[in-house]
């Protein structure tokens, strides 16, 4: 059989609406479709056939990096119909790939059942909105429908800083500056103190992943600016107590005023496998802070927060276990794994 192209396990991908694709040595290619792994009927991949696989993505830089730190990234465009986000790396003696498929088209806060109210979330003028859930939860696809909302209907610059980009923002009412690490600014803490002289309106951070991004992104949005950004956590406890602890604590009463003052809210999502295992929906806890809120965080009450997002359900708040017991009502995902699934997740 003849060994087939790159861009032609692309094409399988797409036509089985694959969200990863992974290419290995002694095994046959495998898609994630719907949350599960399925391995396709073709034939094993060999080593000697991999590199030649792998070439038409790989520029000088990327070769070097490929080199030198035994990994390459890089986002490509497919067809103009997906985003591509590649990761080639060696393992074993012999090259492996792991490919994300991003949309070309950012979906809306309405065709990704989102609650309505982030609509409004996402227009408000300043103010730090955080969305939080596992690794491959939707975070970024949350994020980029926060930023269609806003080029809808605002005028405003908006700055994007992520590691790699992966939608493209078109302008319709907002113009963009969409900024990547490695490639136009060296780190997230770097280009926030950039972003800050390039008057922005919006400035949305792929990931807050350390002490230093996350003081400037209080910061920035202490400043006047919207700022949009994800952590890896579950809820809004975990959220708010997990960017506290990253202090010192000799700066944590700061942090707690200076959070209490700018965190307009969050959402915190996972995916689940829906009932026919043929995609998957979405779990999640919806906060908008309110004054009370405000107060828990800045006296050190954050253990108090669950029982004021069950008072705040008639604002629009929406508990995990509400979220969960919607989609079960639905028919959507079947109980008995949700409980499985979710097991120290939801009390």
């Amino acid at each position: 059989m003849k060994p087939m192209r790159i861009f032609e396990y692309f094409d399988m991908a797409m036509s089985r609406e694959a969200s990863d694709l992974h290419l290995k040595v002694g095994a046959p290619p495998v898609l994630r479709v719907g949350g599960r792994l399925v391995e396709l009927a073709e034939e094993p991949l060999a080593h000697q056939e991999m590199p030649n696989l792998f070439l038409p993505l790989l520029d000088v830089r990327l070769q070097e990096s490929l080199r030198d730190k035994h990994e390459a990234n890089c986002v490509i465009d497919h067809q103009g119909k997906v985003r591509v986000r590649v990761c080639i790396y060696k393992q074993r003696g012999s090259l492996s790939g792991a490919f994300r498929f991003v949309p070309a088209i950012v979906k809306s806060v309405d065709e990704l059942k989102l609650p309505t109210k982030l609509k409004e979330m996402a227009l408000r003028p300043r103010g730090l909105w955080l969305v939080t859930g596992p690794a491959n939860s939707g975070k970024t696809y949350t994020l980029a429908a926060m930023v269609n909302e806003i080029n809808r209907h605002t005028s405003c610059h908006v700055i994007t800083i992520e590691d790699p980009i992966e939608f493209v923002h078109k302008p319709r009412r907002s113009i963009f500056t969409q900024r990547e690490i490695g490639t136009t600014c060296r780190g997230y803490n770097e280009a926030i103190v950039q972003s800050l002289r390039e008057d922005p309106d919006v400035i949305l951070l792929g990931e807050m992943r350390d002490l230093e991004t996350i003081e400037m992104a209080l910061t920035a949005a202490e400043t006047g600016h919207l700022v949009l950004s994800t952590l890896h956590t579950i809820g809004a406890v975990q959220t708010i107590d997990r960017i506290i602890n990253v202090f010192p604590g000799h700066k944590q009463e700061e942090v707690r005023a200076q959070l209490s003052m700018t965190l307009i809210g969050l959402i915190s999502q996972i995916l689940l496998p829906a009932k026919d295992r043929s995609q998957r929906v979405m779990a999640y806890e919806f906060m908008m802070l309110n004054s009370a809120m405000r107060n828990m965080i800045r006296e050190k009450k954050t253990n108090q927060l669950k029982s004021a997002l069950l008072l705040a359900r008639k604002e629009g708040c929406v508990t995990l276990k509400d979220s969960l017991a919607e989609l079960i009502k639905d028919d959507r995902v079947d109980a008995g794994l949700v409980q499985t699934l979710i097991k120290g997740i939801v009390e």
